[in-house]
């Protein structure tokens, strides 16, 4: 009988170890770094539509660069491309943070970055994911990639608390100095690693070649895309999270503190989402979970809409944090299951064409809502709509509800 692999094997191999930790810190200097970029742009326009502008900016390069990104993660070294990617992204985080200190921060220039730091990032998540394979055995990858979901569950956990403290304590600029400072430390963790080379796509295949071979698989896999169209739609309609600062301040009557709270309780509940998934071990008819879990998600959307008390609205947060972390690791794991290890950088990057765009262009979206039906009223009807989006895919995509991995 095989003895169970536990995260505490999985982190205790150098490179994974390294891997890991760095990326939780610079996770954590994003999230800082985003509550920031929240708070600055609605105190600088005090308008949720230009707020939700933020979003589409960083979706933009998503629609744009995204297939290219999973092809050179599948083509190069993973571990030079992310040497790069966090290298410009530290660059970015510190002009933000000049330009704020100085006083000469406009909304353009937030635009600007937020444009800059999508690009970076759809050349930088595929290559991620497709690196794990090469950092740990094959039989730790199933809890390699739920740590992988982990790290992001924690820093969104601590990032919003510190950047709001970091915001009333200290001003804007230093959340984009912190942040800074966090990608130096995975430039530094990621000189230190020893990788041994992974499988990538032959170099006599053309890009194009590559980038319609990712497309086809995706195509034919109609578990892999109905899970992807339901997730886009969810996150499409109920981008909850880029209102929050208009839900705390003007809904609930917080400020950054109380901002940060609603931003990072979700985080919690999500950590124990994930312990819950983990003491699951292996489910079955994983596909059909996720149905459930959506729902569910949808469901906490509309109460979360409805609420007027701040206590009630941290709760429902928590909630969505959990079933959050239940469907995104269930989803994940069903998806690298199907995934070849050759399609894995094309494959992420067409998850984040799905859900990425969907997430962003959701920020616009429920922006301009809110314009309109107010802020409780454009998610009431997000929720409403995401969870018609799930039932519609349910029936639509019957082998992701029979699915047996």
């Amino acid at each position: 009988m095989k003895r169970q692999v536990t995260p505490w094997q999985v982190l205790a191999q150098r490179n994974f170890g390294l891997f890991w930790t760095s990326l939780l810190f610079s996770g954590i200097g994003t999230q800082i770094s985003t509550v920031a970029v929240a708070w600055q742009v609605y105190e600088i326009t005090n308008s949720p539509f230009q707020l939700g502008l933020t979003g589409l900016f960083r979706a933009l390069p998503i629609i744009i660069f995204s297939l290219p990104g999973g092809v050179l993660a599948d083509r190069m070294d993973r571990r030079r491309l992310l040497l790069m990617t966090q290298t410009l992204a530290m660059c970015l985080a510190s002009a933000l943070g000049v330009l704020t200190s100085q006083g000469l921060v406009q909304v353009w220039h937030i635009y600007a970055v937020a444009f800059l730091s999508g690009a970076i990032n759809i050349f930088d998540a595929p290559a991620r994911t497709a690196m794990i394979p090469n950092l740990v055995r094959r039989e730790q990858l199933a809890v390699a990639y739920a740590l992988n979901i982990t790290w992001r569950q924690i820093a969104s956990l601590a990032g919003p608390f510190l950047g709001g403290i970091v915001i009333a304590a200290f001003g804007i600029s230093w959340s984009y100095y912190i942040d800074a400072l966090s990608f130096l430390g995975v430039v530094v963790c990621f000189l230190l690693m020893r990788i041994r080379p992974g499988p990538h796509t032959a170099q006599k295949e053309s890009a194009l070649t590559s980038m319609r071979n990712g497309l086809v698989f995706v195509r034919q896999n109609s578990v892999i895309l109905g899970l992807l169209i339901m997730d886009s739609c969810v996150n499409f309609f109920g981008a909850y999270k880029a209102m929050m600062p208009v839900f705390a301040r003007d809904v609930l009557g917080t400020g950054p503190v109380g901002l940060g709270a609603l931003l990072g309780v979700p985080a919690v509940g999500a950590l124990a989402g994930s312990a819950f998934v983990l003491g699951m071990g292996n489910p079955k008819r994983k596909g059909r979970l996720i149905i459930w879990v959506t729902l569910s998600y949808t469901a906490g959307l509309l109460f979360f809409a409805l609420s007027r008390s701040f206590a009630f609205s941290l709760a429902v947060a928590f909630c969505l944090g959990i079933v959050d972390a239940v469907g995104e690791t269930l989803r994940d794991t069903l998806v690298q299951l199907i995934t070849p290890d050759p399609l894995r950088g094309r494959v992420k990057s067409l998850d984040q064409v799905f859900l990425s765009v969907g997430s962003y262009m959701g920020h616009a979206q429920i922006g301009t809502t809110a314009t309109l039906l107010g802020v409780s009223g454009a998610l009431f009807l997000g929720g409403s709509l995401g969870l018609l989006a799930v039932l519609i895919v349910a029936k639509k995509f019957p082998s992701l509800r029979t699915s047996e991995s």
